[in-house]
């Protein structure tokens, strides 16, 4: 999985945090991949984050995806949130959705 993944180290000194690490990044992978294929394709290439000489999509765009349609459709849609977030103005929620979710 190491290998496959390019998981690196784990820093734990125990053995449970060694054993316990791997399986949970695993999971992580699995849930975000899952969540990624369900997006709508035009949600998939608007998180799409190039640069020169990139061909193909990675994981950290299916991240960045699935964060973005967390927020969009979770988090800035919750009725309690709402009103929080309806202050906001459009170049701001832009730049959280575009700026921010690849860092987060």
């Amino acid at each position: 999985m190491r290998a496959y993944l390019g998981l690196e180290t784990t820093r734990g000194r125990t053995e449970k945090t060694v054993l316990r690490a791997a399986p949970c990044l695993f999971g992580l992978f699995s849930v975000i991949a899952l969540l990624y294929a369900r997006l709508p394709a035009n949600q998939t290439r608007a998180a799409a984050v190039s640069w020169p000489g990139k061909t193909d999509r990675t994981f950290s765009d299916a991240i960045t995806a699935v964060r973005r349609w967390l927020w969009t459709d979770w988090i800035f849609a919750t009725p309690r949130h709402h009103q929080a977030f309806a202050k906001l103005l459009r170049p701001l929620k832009v730049l959280l959705l575009y700026a921010l979710a690849p860092a987060a």
